[in-house]
């Protein structure tokens, strides 16, 4: 008689899980990566319609006959889309745009922390060159995109 037994010994079951394990840790580890890349992405996105949208609102006057200014007041957490030659704090027309947590402005060079547009021009107000970037990043410090603006708005580099 032969003695026919097959399976899996109790050794080859922990090689395949313990493989399957570390094949499981990878997929995860680089799937939070993706997620912080897109985040970062879509909140430069954001805010670079934010920016377009406020120099143009500049260009074509908006808000009244006379025409107005408009710009772009930058806070670690969040930035503020405002209408004037100044940043008011207390206006209740501005316009709060949160980010996402985790997300960060930082390296803000402009001048008071804001950008403000020219009526009619859409130039920067008060530019220097120079001062014209700004960062966001995620927590974890590693994913960075530095946004540089010329002094006509135009966003000359984008890394």
């Amino acid at each position: 008689m032969k003695n026919n037994q097959s399976g899996f010994t109790l050794i080859e079951l922990i090689i395949v899980l313990g493989i399957l394990l570390m094949l499981f840790g990878f997929i995860s580890f680089n799937l939070v990566g993706v997620q912080r890349t897109a985040s970062v992405s879509s909140t430069v996105d954001i805010l670079l319609s934010d920016i377009a949208s406020q120099q143009t609102k500049a260009m074509l006057g908006v808000g009244s006959a006379s025409g107005n200014s408009y710009g772009i007041y930058f806070q670690p957490g969040e930035y503020t889309l405002f209408k004037g030659i100044t940043y008011p704090p207390s206006d209740p027309n501005n316009f709060v745009v949160s980010l996402d947590p985790g997300i960060t402005l930082t390296n803000i060079t402009f001048p008071s922390s804001s950008i403000v547009f020219s009526t009619g021009t859409g130039e920067i107000n008060g530019f220097l060159d120079g001062q014209n970037t700004i960062s966001i990043k995620d927590a974890q410090g590693t994913k960075i995109e530095t946004i540089t603006i010329n002094r006509y708005g135009v966003i000359i580099s984008k890394n």
